[in-house]
């Protein structure tokens, strides 16, 4: 094998011998790598460094029951001292299985005291030693782990159909009700029932619709379903309308009559009950003992009102007593 001696003196006569300047240029750079390499390697092998590292750790619990509220912390800063190799070795991470730390109870154990750990640690990354540990405690954010089940409920106020139709079924959610997995002290905040919206669209046709749970999920707080399926109908109803004559109530014969004697009436059917609409009979009552004296009226009703027929309207409410 040659020796470093043997390289460095054959470098010399390459430099030495007629050569061009560029490769006289190579040789130079290949001695400054050769020196520095010589020289690394050299300064690793002495025993006095002092340096920082970070040790991994492992914070383990029974996540069945409790659950970190923050990221866990998973190393701890300490000055340790020792030879180049060692502490290069650990630097890069290499040789260093992380410390598990046990909570047997997260609740009450929140926190570890690091010089505590210092006799767990020592063993671990022999031969460097541990001048001391930087952090004073080492702190955990947990809490017990909790399901609640929340009540969804569709918000109608808002809901905009186009003007020729009406909601005509229930609305209908599928699933109704909702389960939040979490932080206890999250989940508790979460206000129920759930109020779920369709946004600001105007309904034009029978609605069958995922809508997506919004404000609830985080990296914190997990459902059980993404969305809500949300249906209901929707039925086109049709502008009628209709000339009815006035049915007269306690009237004496002869001595009154009223102004008109028929009148409009403007009402909403459902176009798919169009057959019923012809045969509906309509009453429309003016009752003389509900006579109002000071400006001789009398107000028209609707008898009976049809449960089919949708915001009926009278061309005029009153009609004027004439007396003869």
């Amino acid at each position: 094998m040659i020796s470093a001696e043997e390289i460095i003196e054959k470098l010399k006569g390459s430099f030495n011998a007629p050569s061009s300047k560029d490769e006289k240029l190579k040789v130079v750079i290949l001695c400054i790598i050769i020196s520095t390499t010589f020289w690394f390697f050299s300064a690793l092998n002495k025993p006095d460094y002092v340096t920082q590292i970070n040790y991994p750790i492992e914070v383990v619990y029974d996540d069945s029951l409790f659950v970190a509220i923050s990221k866990m912390p998973d190393r701890i800063a300490l000055e340790v001292a020792g030879g180049g190799w060692d502490l290069m070795t650990r630097s890069f991470g290499f040789g260093m299985e992380p410390l598990i730390i046990e909570l047997e109870d997260p609740l009450r154990e929140n926190y570890k005291v690091a010089a505590a750990l210092r006799q767990e640690i020592a063993p671990l990354i022999d031969p460097v030693q541990i001048n001391y540990i930087l952090a004073d405690t080492i702190k955990f954010n947990i809490d017990i782990l909790g399901r609640r089940e929340i009540d969804v409920v569709f918000d109608s106020t808002f809901l905009s159909v186009e003007p020729n139709l009406r909601r005509t079924s229930d609305i209908e959610l599928t699933p109704n009700k909702i389960t939040v997995t979490g932080p206890k002290s999250v989940i508790d905040t979460i206000q129920s029932p759930y109020i779920l919206r369709l946004g600001d669209g105007v309904v034009g046709k029978n609605v069958n619709q995922n809508v997506p749970l919004i404000g609830i999920k985080s990296e914190l707080v997990k459902t059980n379903v993404d969305e809500v399926n949300v249906t209901f109908e929707v039925t086109e109803f049709l502008q009628l309308s209709r000339e009815v004559e006035l049915k007269r109530l306690n009237f004496n014969r002869g001595s009154v009559n009223i102004n008109p004697s028929t009148v409009t009436l403007y009402y909403e059917w459902n176009s798919k009950l169009s057959q019923e609409a012809d045969s509906m009979e309509v009453e429309l009552v003016v009752d003389f003992r509900k006579l109002q004296k000071s400006d001789s009226t009398i107000p028209i009703e609707l008898r009976p009102k049809s449960s089919l027929m949708m915001n009926p309207r009278i061309s005029q409410p009153k009609v004027k007593v004439i007396y003869e």
